[in-house]
């Protein structure tokens, strides 16, 4: 039987899937009798035989200190394992991850997923590249995410290789109760995306993208319906034409776009590549 690893992901405007591409590249080199195999959480072929795995990475974004709800219906639908299965989580987050990896832990323990490693990565905040443009370590990766990527993926590689395996379940932060307004009132305030119908070209990349169904056609620009939004603002974000606005400051300021997150990808492998020859 072939040896494989499979990493899931789900990711807003592009952090969470940035890492998920790096595990990829560079386990294909550290684990070269393994097939690596990459897939969002929207491709639900994924759930197809997925214990013959040696190994499940399954990565999501934290939002208001809580994995985003599409995650959590996801891990909801991972089918039930007979014997345990190796499970390693990792989350991305602009301020810090609080419970999200518990959380999502504790929930496929229950189907016998035995967690053997975690990680979190600060990555560029999707809210703050709006709202706080001048908070500059706010829209990067931290300094310590190509070191931090290094010791995980021999973690990962140790565990592939038949290492002793113990449960690794996250305790409960306490810090993370400091957060609970910003939790609570994170969940209730729905913003008001606008649409610049002067700018729309539609391109349907809101509808297309949106992992919640939020945009609508409309007759001028799509229609905004926020009752289901996790606020990625992944369809501002990947706005060709900057159409997509929380307010009209908004309209100019950084956008975390697809080649916004390629360059950080690069800039993270050339990191650890230099960090790997010496």
């Amino acid at each position: 039987m072939n040896k494989s690893l499979l990493i899931v992901y789900h990711s807003g405007a592009g952090s969470t899937k940035t890492i998920a591409e790096i595990y990829c590249c560079l386990l294909e080199n550290l684990c070269t009798d393994h097939q690596i195999h990459l897939t969002p959480i929207s491709d639900k072929g994924a759930f197809q035989n997925i214990q013959e795995y040696d190994l499940i990475i399954l990565g999501f974004p934290t939002y208001h200190s809580e994995p985003p709800a599409s995650m959590k219906e996801f891990a909801e639908e991972m089918p039930p394992m007979n014997t345990p299965q190796k499970l390693f989580l990792f989350t991305t987050y602009g301020l810090y991850p609080a419970n999200s990896l518990r959380i999502i832990g504790k929930q496929l323990k229950k189907k016998n997923y035995l967690l053997c490693g975690t990680a979190g990565y600060r990555g560029p905040a999707t809210d703050a590249a709006l709202l706080l443009p001048k908070i500059s370590p706010l829209l990067v990766f931290g300094k310590k995410t190509a070191s931090r990527l290094v010791d995980d993926l021999l973690e990962i590689k140790h565990c592939l290789e038949g290492g002793k395996v113990n449960e690794s379940m996250p305790r409960f932060k306490l810090y993370s109760l400091l957060n609970y307004p910003n939790q609570y009132f994170g969940k209730r305030v729905k913003h008001k995306l606008q649409v610049a119908a002067e700018d729309c070209i539609h391109c349907q990349q809101c509808i297309k993208g949106c992992f919640r169904d939020c945009w609508k056609p409309g007759n001028a620009a799509p229609i905004f319906d926020p009752t289901h939004c996790e606020h990625c603002f992944r369809c501002i974000h990947h706005c060709p034409e900057s159409a997509i606005i929380l307010s009209r400051k908004t309209k100019t300021r950084v956008k975390l776009t697809p080649s916004f997150y390629s360059n950080k990808k690069e800039l993270l492998l050339a990191k650890i590549h230099k960090m790997i020859k010496e």
